[in-house]
């Protein structure tokens, strides 16, 4: 999509955070926004950011996980804007911990957003578009939908999947005149972090603490808090300059640092080496997570060696 001045757009999750950057870094370009969230009070004030530009922007709420969400929020969006251009299904949260620590319902509640969200947007925008054949669908995945990180395996199995859904809608729609694009954000500085249900390794430590919530609070802030400085961490303003750059040239995946192909490269050339760069991911992960717990002054059994 070259062109994007006049053009309509739909954003989810565009109260704060990526979904907010895109927003006004696409009204600059002079694109009609229609934005969406659950948190009207932030949303209210993105509208307002992107009037002071000077472009057509209306605002819905929509609960990505609630499909009759969606059949409101497209409704109210072709009755405000007309036909959808670019569609951009950015909402989401995060999650992290042990494996047996997560229970099935943070596993469903992660799913539900993540990657439902995605599934009903399409299920609801997708025909008009294809009854006109044209328009642009930009999905956000993660550098967890590329490499399987550990202590994060609801929220990677909901970014594989979205990285495989629009690989697939790519493969199936752009020959019928629809792009498709993937978003895979690396460490970006967005609340999608305060957001996050990290549960607490619980199935490590050895000592009973009275102040659960407490203990589990300050091990997330400062476990993130970390996390973003070794990731070096980028904001969201600068990744979204990149992410729109990627739209305007149709890129099916947009990347916002080159780790991710180079991973995907030797992914492709060297089981064994892949092999050996999820244990070490994996291992700076405990890392993190055995420092955090010592500096907050919990008892813990040792993994790492």
């Amino acid at each position: 999509m070259k062109k994007l001045k006049n053009k309509n757009c739909l954003i989810t999750g565009a109260a704060s955070g990526i979904g907010r950057s895109l927003a006004i870094g696409l009204a600059r370009e002079g694109m009609n926004l229609f934005i969406s969230d659950i948190d009207m009070e932030r949303l209210e004030n993105v509208k307002k950011e992107l009037e002071q530009i000077g472009v057509k922007v209306f605002i819905g709420k929509c609960d990505v996980s609630k499909y009759e969400d969606f059949v409101e929020l497209a409704k109210e969006f072709h009755s405000r804007l007309g036909e959808i251009d670019l569609l951009i299904n950015n909402a989401g949260i995060g999650g992290g911990g042990f494996v047996e620590d997560i229970s099935l319902e943070e596993w469903k509640h992660i799913l539900d957003i993540n990657l439902w969200g995605v599934i009903h947007s399409i299920k609801v925008f997708l025909p008009r578009m294809l009854e006109r054949g044209s328009g642009h669908i930009v999905n956000t995945g993660s550098a967890a939908g590329i490499i399987g990180l550990s202590c994060h395996l609801q929220y990677v199995a909901s970014k594989f999947a979205v990285v495989g859904i629009s690989e697939g809608l790519y493969s199936e729609l752009n020959i019928r005149g629809i792009n498709v694009s993937v978003i895979c954000p690396t460490g970006v500085k967005s609340n999608i972090i305060d957001k996050s249900t990290i549960e607490f390794p619980s199935s490590i430590v050895i000592e009973e603490i009275n102040d659960i919530n407490g203990k589990s609070d300050d091990f997330k802030r400062t476990f993130w808090k970390n996390y973003m400085e070794k990731t070096k961490g980028s904001t969201p303003e600068d990744v979204a300059k990149k992410y729109i750059k990627g739209i305007k040239k149709n890129k099916l995946f947009i990347f916002d640092k080159r780790t991710l192909p180079i991973a995907m490269l030797i992914k492709g050339i060297s089981k064994k080496l892949y092999r050996k760069l999820l244990r070490k991911v994996g291992k700076e992960y405990l890392a993190l997570i055995e420092e955090k717990l010592s500096e907050l002054g919990i008892k813990y059994k040792k993994i790492l060696n």
